[in-house]
């Protein structure tokens, strides 16, 4: 059987279920080859997923997951192959830790005026790291004011529901620039959730490329083959890398198994390869050396 890779994986770090032990040794159970860890605006799993990786065999790609704004329209950036120590990328995410601090400070007030008692400690008892609506929805639950996450966010978290605060993102050029000085990839994640921008826009993704993208994250649980086969086209179109992983965040809140499966999706062992043979050749040219030279 051909090895297999998932480049899409969520850890306690942001809102998965796993720590990056745990995602590893579940990984090697299941055979794959290589994992990206992607929390989400942090690389603070990356040390203890790097070091795991090594002792049981699994290759690990540094990743992590972005939210941004690109006039109007709400995009997720998947960065791959970076410096996870960068003193410049570590900055900007301090900066959008500190936006996400802010936004939780706001969902617990809006909760107050629900009569609704949300502590701090609460939620760090579930998240163990970094807090994000997940983890409201998690402890709703518990306290018996859902049914379940699901219920929590329709009821509460999302949009337009009464405790909903808006999301302050960077935007997407920001965020394609940081990961490009910490010498790594950038990659727009899941694109099913933009169709209608991408039928609507078809400049969108060439405006993302002119601004330093590097691929299109084209295997993905949840769409079609057809729309896979689009997105392979548009990639090949614009001279972009392919990406693909189950965006797992653990057994109870991904409808596909870690790696994936006949009946979900496989990404070939090929696809990280082709990513770390574009990592080799932007480092190595002479812009890249400049800027590692003089951080």
């Amino acid at each position: 059987m051909p090895p297999y890779i998932d480049l899409h994986t969520h850890s306690t770090c942001s809102d998965g279920l796993l720590t990056p032990t745990a995602l590893l040794d579940l990984a090697a159970r299941r055979g794959l080859a290589a994992i990206a860890l992607t929390d989400h605006d942090t690389v603070t799993g990356l040390p203890e997923a790097l070091a795991h990786g090594t002792i049981v065999g699994v290759e690990v790609l540094s990743g992590i997951e972005i939210s941004s704004d690109l006039a109007g329209t709400s995009l997720h950036i998947l960065g791959y192959g970076f410096d996870h120590e960068h003193p410049g990328l570590l900055a900007f995410l301090a900066r959008l830790q500190e936006a996400r601090h802010n936004r939780n400070q706001g969902i617990m007030e809006r909760f107050q005026t629900l009569g609704i008692s949300i502590t701090n400690e609460e939620l760090t008892r579930i998240a163990g790291g970094q807090i994000g609506r997940p983890h409201f929805a998690r402890l709703l639950t518990r306290k018996g004011l859902a049914k379940n996450t699901q219920d929590a966010f329709s009821r509460y978290l999302k949009r337009g529901a009464p405790a909903f605060v808006e999301h302050i993102k960077p935007q997407a050029d920001e965020v394609i620039s940081q990961i490009s000085k910490a010498n790594g990839l950038a990659v727009l994640a899941h694109p099913v959730y933009l169709t209608p921008s991408l039928e609507h826009n078809p400049g969108l993704v060439a405006t993302l490329k002119e601004y330093g993208l590097a691929g299109l994250e084209t295997f993905y649980p949840t769409q079609s083959k057809k729309f896979s086969r689009f997105l392979q086209a548009l990639a090949a179109q614009h001279g972009l890398l392919l990406s693909g992983g189950t965006d797992y965040h653990g057994d109870k809140h991904s409808v596909t198994p870690l790696g994936g499966n006949g009946k979900t999706i496989r990404v070939p062992f090929q696809l990280l390869q082709d990513i770390k043979q574009r990592l080799a050749t932007a480092n190595a040219a002479p812009h890249r050396e400049a800027a590692h030279t003089f951080l």
